[in-house]
């Protein structure tokens, strides 16, 4: 009979398998659950005050540069899994090397390690922040971070969703990574830093009372970031106050106006503080 030759084996062995049935929409549920969860408690360790001790910078200028810089690797090899992605699944005209998929998952594996010294500082020793739009909106981008990275690792580990949930997830991953990566190292690398003649002014003006800045420095919060002995501060996220002895003009630019990850305090602090607070550091920084 022809069902037994050996021809009609070959043939029958090598039909195609049916197609694999795709979970349905309802499974949808266990990703947006991980983002909610994970989001959820990345906000909630963050739910503190800012810490004064225990940052790092390794080989950069200040912590603040460290999370820049760790950022912008993340965010350079987010872009590059857009791509590997892209190519992986046919969507280029050329021909896919042998090695795209390891370096597209190594890739990914390595930009989740950087971020760990930036979600160090921003969750266990920043903490969740709010004083303006930008830094509330790094705040939730932050969060948002691990949630959708759940999201996508649990959708890749169960596998068989419908077939745009993954796209989308990586879609929603990097937009993420990116909303992160604006809000802070964008936003550091593109602010102006103090001119020669700001840092040479160093004139106190007769209405500025260094006296009355030490409140100030102690009531704003300074001592979190700065370190200047004549107040006992050691905080190591911004500039030694003492090592840049920063004059008058500089000090009140820079509290009114922020920049170079410093941020704004002109709609928190009045005019007389301001000019206090920058007399009182333009006088006191680098005293015993």
């Amino acid at each position: 009979m022809l069902l037994d030759c050996p021809v009609s084996e070959t043939v029958a062995s090598a039909a195609p398998h049916p197609p694999i049935p795709r979970r349905s929409y309802r499974w949808i549920a266990l990703p947006l659950l991980a983002f909610a969860l994970f989001s959820l408690t990345a906000g909630l360790l963050a739910a503190h005050d800012p810490r004064a001790k225990g940052y790092f910078r390794l080989f950069f200028a200040d912590p603040l540069h460290l999370k820049a810089g760790f950022a912008s690797a993340v965010a350079a090899l987010a872009c590059f899994q857009v791509f590997s992605a892209t190519w992986i699944f046919g969507k280029l005209p050329w021909r896919k090397p042998a090695w795209m998929n390891a370096a597209h998952r190594w890739s990914g594996r390595l930009a989740f390690v950087f971020t760990l010294p930036v979600a160090y500082h921003c969750i266990f020793k920043l903490g969740f922040q709010h004083p303006d739009t930008r830094v509330l909106l790094h705040s939730l981008f932050g969060c948002a971070v691990y949630g959708a990275y759940a999201a996508k690792i649990t959708i890749v580990r169960l596998r068989r969703f419908p077939v745009p949930v993954l796209p989308i997830a990586g879609g929603l991953l990097f937009s993420v990574l990116i909303g992160v990566w604006y809000t802070s190292a964008g936003w550091l690398y593109t602010r102006d830093t103090p001119t020669a003649s700001a840092l040479t002014q160093v004139v106190v003006p007769a209405n500025a009372h260094a006296s009355a800045g030490q409140s100030v420095f102690a009531q704003a919060g300074c001592a979190t970031c700065h370190t200047l002995k004549a107040t006992g501060a050691t905080g190591v996220i911004g500039p030694d106050l003492d090592d840049l002895r920063p004059g008058y003009t500089q000090v009140e630019e820079k509290v009114k106006n922020g920049g170079g990850g410093m941020p704004s305090f002109g709609g928190q602090l009045s005019d007389q503080e301001i000019r206090d607070i920058a007399a009182f550091v333009a006088t006191r920084a680098g005293s015993p």
